[in-house]
């Protein structure tokens, strides 16, 4: 596992080392800091196991189907991927495709979001309907 220590000491080498190929080549430089944020989310997604496995046990006893379960799963991976990739298109000065990138972003999860919202009103209404019965 990664500990934020290792991720600071590794972030603040690389970003010297770029800093120094970005005088003669500054393409390397953009692809070593792309190549680190690819890593260290790599390395975040993996950390990430326990916890998904811990929320997944969790959703089953509160009576969530696997592909619901998995429906979620699938939008935490949609906010990292969008994230990671607006923010490099912002870094690279391509502020309107880091727009463009985080809107696509948001459209995703709204789909995602669409049988979870049907399951949550359905078990609404039969909690309502006991109610009021």
């Amino acid at each position: 596992m990664v500990t934020a220590l290792q991720v600071a000491g590794l972030s603040l080498t690389a970003v010297l080392l770029a800093k120094v190929l970005e005088r003669y080549a500054a393409e390397q430089a953009m692809l070593l800091m792309m190549l680190l944020c690819v890593g260290l989310t790599a390395a975040a997604v993996l950390s990430l196991t326990p916890i998904l496995e811990r929320m997944d046990t969790l959703l089953h006893a509160g009576g969530l189907s696997a592909d619901e379960t998995a429906r979620l799963s699938k939008a935490i991976g949609v906010c990292i991927v969008t994230e990671l990739a607006a923010d490099t298109c912002r870094d690279a000065g391509e502020a309107a495709l880091a727009t463009a990138v985080t809107m696509t972003g948001k459209t995703t999860l709204l789909l995602l979001s669409l049988p979870l919202v049907e399951t949550l009103l359905r078990v609404m209404e039969e909690v309502l309907g006991c109610a009021g019965g």
